[in-house]
């Protein structure tokens, strides 16, 4: 009877969200520690606590926004049978997690609906100047 191995080599480890977790519950603990100060009546350290994070915040659904697909927009398939192919979205639903895509290629003449999480957004490319 054979061994059983794991399949990754022993350098390398399985990927998790052992990061992310660890990430969140400092935040997590953070956030509680400002909080508590406040409950405690220091609020200038309170608010000298949380001034990062709220300009964190507002950062991150900044850069969520504009990281969006919008009809118009150019992108890639990056997964599914059509992965690597481009094209140009024409429609969405109203909570914009599927999008119908027309494919650039010939071989795809009509629109094809995909998941949001299939489409990679790309940077428009300015045309060349005659």
């Amino acid at each position: 009877m054979k061994k059983l191995t794991p399949l990754l080599p022993r350098h390398r480890k399985a990927a998790g969200f052992a990061p992310s977790g660890l990430i969140e519950m400092l935040l997590l603990a953070y956030i509680v520690a400002a909080v508590l100060n406040l409950a405690l009546g220091n609020w200038i350290f309170a608010t000298a606590m949380m001034a990062p994070l709220a300009g964190l915040f507002f950062w991150i659904q900044y850069t969520d926004r504009r990281g969006r697909c919008r009809i118009g927009d150019q992108v890639r398939l990056s997964m599914g049978s059509h992965a690597g192919k481009e094209g140009v979205i024409i429609g969405a639903n109203e909570t914009g997690t599927r999008f119908t895509v027309q494919m650039s290629s010939s071989d795809h003449p009509d629109p094809l609906d995909f998941s949001g999480y299939q489409l990679t957004k790309m940077k428009p490319v300015a045309l060349p100047s005659s």
